[in-house]
C-alpha cells in the first residue's frame, strides 16, 4: 500500500506556523533575559542603612561578617551574574548550622536577587544573625550580621 505524497501548503497560511514560532521565540527570549536584568530594590521598614554586603560570583557574602547597631539596617547587593538570596530562616535552611536568629527575632528572606538586585533589612533585636544564600548554601555562601544594643 502506497501513501500519498502530500504537498506543503504555500501562501500567507504557510507562514502563519513560522509567525508562531518567531513570536513564542522572541518572548521566551525576552523572559530569559529577565533572568539578568537588574533587580529593583527590595526594602525593610525603616532603618539607616549601616553596612552594605556584596553578594559576589565566587559564591561569597563580602564581608562574610557585618557589625551594626539595633536598629540599622545591612544591604545586600548581588554582583554576580546569576541569583543569590540572603536568607536567615531555619525552615528553609539545609542546614541547622547556617542560620541562627536571637530569642524574639523573626526570619528574613530576600527572595531571589537577580544581577544588580539589592535587598535591605533592619534589624532590631541585637544579637547573632547567621544567614545563607538558598541557591548556594551547599557552596558555603553563609554570613554573619552581629547586632549590638543601642
Amino acid at each position: 500500500m502506497t501513501m500519498p505524497i502530500r504537498s506543503l501548503p504555500s501562501g500567507p497560511r504557510a507562514r502563519r506556523p513560522r509567525r508562531a514560532r518567531l513570536v513564542a521565540a522572541l518572548a521566551l527570549a525576552a523572559a530569559f533575559g529577565a533572568c539578568f536584568s537588574e533587580a529593583p530594590s527590595t526594602t525593610g521598614p525603616g532603618g539607616e542603612v549601616a553596612a552594605t554586603v556584596e553578594m559576589t560570583p565566587q559564591l561569597r557574602f563580602d564581608p562574610a561578617t557585618v557589625t551594626i547597631k539595633a536598629g540599622q539596617a545591612v544591604r545586600w547587593k548581588n554582583t554576580a551574574s546569576f541569583v543569590h538570596t540572603a536568607t536567615a530562616d531555619p525552615n528553609l535552611a539545609q542546614s541547622a548550622a547556617d542560620v541562627a536568629l536571637p530569642a524574639g527575632a523573626q526570619p528574613f528572606n530576600s527572595g531571589d536577587l537577580t544581577a544588580g538586585g539589592e535587598y535591605v533589612h533592619t534589624f532590631t533585636v541585637p544579637g547573632e544573625y547567621k544567614y545563607f544564600c538558598l541557591p548556594h548554601e551547599s557552596f558555603g555562601m553563609v554570613g554573619t550580621v552581629i547586632v549590638e544594643a543601642d
